[in-house]
């Protein structure tokens, strides 16, 4: 399945290729996973959750960095196969950074929460469910994890400012999300102090893989870069407030 020209997926390996040539990944072991997990002791002490390939063409060498995760079904006890979920740092005196994430095979549930004064109350937590094709932007100050509700492997990419770093701490600290994905539906995670009622927002519908709309007219996506006007925007109508 081709991702881009040259960057393409093989399914039978479940690797990523760059003009024909299978690259390494990163892997995101179980063992990594069991601090944001609900069911932590039902995991498999063994064994690969998902996988990163990280800075593809065609933006390496650009301000910006294109990656793309693969994430296998999977559950443990009853949730379901999930990234580790991490916020973005910010600029200095600036929101945080923002991302954008598109899905190329499977269906996804993009998972997004918005913390207050401390990290264990949540003010804003957003659900978008995404299929092939679909765009999904994680606007400033919102932390985000990635769920795979499908009974095939998840293929997503993401486009995001290469100065971007991922704090793990908060989800590490609070054992994943304000609310676990599972075959029940959403479970409330206890350890969140304050949890707001679940908003359910819709994906944006693209004909083409997002990163070359980015190669075509990089002007247009400055915001990915700018936080100030990523705020501006408003993405999912999300106000920005303190920085």
């Amino acid at each position: 399945m081709q991702i881009v020209p040259g960057v393409e997926y093989c399914e039978d390996t479940r690797q990523v290729k760059v003009q024909g040539r299978a690259l390494e990944p990163s892997i995101r072991l179980f063992s990594q996973l069991l601090n944001v997990l609900r069911y932590p002791e039902k995991a498999p002490k063994d064994g690969e959750a998902y996988y990163m390939y990280r800075d593809l063409p065609p933006l390496r060498g650009s301000w910006a960095r294109f990656d793309v995760t693969v994430i296998p079904p999977w559950k443990v006890g009853d949730e379901l196969a999930k990234t580790k979920g991490h916020y973005h740092n910010s600029p200095l005196g600036k929101p945080p950074y923002p991302e954008i994430y598109q899905v190329h095979a499977g269906e996804a549930l993009y998972i997004l929460q918005k913390p207050g004064e401390i990290a264990s109350k949540i003010v804003d937590f957003v659900v978008i469910r995404a299929t092939p094709g679909d765009v999904v932007v994680i606007p400033p100050g919102y932390g985000h994890v990635t769920v795979n509700v499908g009974e095939e492997t998840l293929v997503m990419s993401n486009v995001i400012y290469r100065g971007v770093k991922s704090n793990y701490g908060p989800f590490e600290r609070l054992r994943g999300a304000a609310y676990h994905f599972t075959t029940s539906g959403f479970l409330k995670n206890d350890r969140y102090s304050e949890v707001p009622e679940i908003r359910f927002e819709k994906e944006w519908k693209r004909s083409e893989a997002i990163v070359l709309e980015l190669v075509k007219e990089e002007h247009s996506f400055i915001w990915l870069r700018d936080t100030d006007k990523a705020c501006e925007m408003r993405f999912l109508g999300a106000d920005c407030g303190d920085k």
